[in-house]
């Protein structure tokens, strides 16, 4: 059929075709999403790294107070015992030795009359007066301690200006600074040693 062959209907004539019908309502997305928070755990598959929670509200800054001064603390009071001082023994001959901790003195002590440990100082008397061991000297804190060990001819100890006392064979005693300590009949002058450090 060719174009001529085809009628146009006057206007009015067929009726319009149906428009669409318009929904009542339209859903339009949100510019954004409001804030979704579960109120039951998730549970995240074995392996699954786990969410962070969920930042705490950021507090309101508030002014930064002057730093106050720094005062260095007071040093913590040491545990540690403060090493003894030494003590000096000489001789009119000059035989000198230091007590830094327990001597056991005579013409040839042996170690095996004291316990606890000793350095054993050998001195040399021609008159034999000393007994081989003769004497303990320990330092105890800040004295001099001199034990007889059961010698033949005893230990006695001077102190200046005063009369001279026999000690009690195995009994400590004290020797007080600048006394003269005999050993048999070798007699030494008792004082700290000078503090040269460590």
């Amino acid at each position: 059929m060719s174009q001529a062959d085809f009628i146009v209907p006057p206007p009015g004539l067929v009726p319009d075709a149906p428009e669409p019908e318009t929904p009542e309502r339209t859903v339009q997305a949100p510019d954004r999403l409001p804030a979704f928070r579960p109120t039951t755990p998730v549970v995240a598959p074995p392996g699954a790294a786990r969410p962070a929670p969920p930042s705490p509200p950021v507090p309101p800054i508030a002014p930064i107070a002057p730093a106050a001064p720094i005062v260095p603390a007071a040093p913590a009071a040491s545990t540690a015992r403060a090493r003894p001082r030494a003590w000096r023994l000489r001789s009119a001959d000059g035989v000198e030795f230091v007590v830094r901790d327990r001597v056991v003195a005579g013409r040839d002590p042996q170690l095996d009359v004291v316990t606890g440990g000793a350095t054993p100082v050998a001195i040399v008397d021609p008159l034999r007066s000393m007994s081989k061991t003769h004497a303990l000297l320990e330092v105890d804190g800040d004295r001099l301690v001199a034990t007889d060990l059961q010698s033949t001819n005893g230990v006695r100890i001077w102190p200046d200006g005063r009369d001279p006392v026999e000690l009690e064979p195995g009994v400590p005693t004290p020797v007080p600074a600048d006394a003269v300590l005999l050993l048999g009949d070798v007699a030494f002058l008792a004082d700290l040693a000078p503090d040269v450090g460590s």
